[in-house]
């Protein structure tokens, strides 16, 4: 038997949830605000503010995500899953927002003189000497 539905949309409002938070990021760094993208991002900014309300982790982490801190893009993107799980018309929202992202080609470029493995965003390296080193 295969896996039950509400597991492809967990992983859907995963990957929504990253795609909004990385565009967010994207137009705090480029300041989105003036430009013809820019009145979607400072929109989803105003909604997830009016969401977020008292929540003061949530919040500072779409303020940290905006000044493009490390980690806060992360801590955003669970956030807007928290939420999407409880609240299936924000969760619409969220896809619909998650469309708009731009689509962009991901680039990796890896050098190692050891063996490395690279898929996505884990990466895992191996760090031995042979014997007599």
């Amino acid at each position: 038997m295969g896996p039950e539905p509400r597991a492809g949309i967990i992983m859907d409002l995963v990957l929504a949830s990253e795609a909004v938070a990385g565009m967010l990021a994207v137009g705090g760094v480029k300041e989105l605000g003036e430009t013809a993208g820019g009145s979607l991002v400072a929109g989803i900014i105003d909604r997830l503010k009016k969401i977020f309300g008292s929540d003061a982790r949530s919040a500072d982490a779409l303020e940290r995500t905006q000044r493009n801190e490390p980690g806060a893009v992360a801590e955003l993107a669970s956030a807007l899953a928290w939420y999407a799980r409880r609240d299936e018309a924000f969760a619409r929202e969220l896809a619909t927002w998650a469309s708009h992202a731009p689509a962009g080609a991901v680039t990796q470029n890896v050098r190692a003189g050891r063996d490395a493995y690279v898929a996505g965003r884990d990466q895992t390296i191996t760090n031995y000497r042979h014997p007599g080193e």
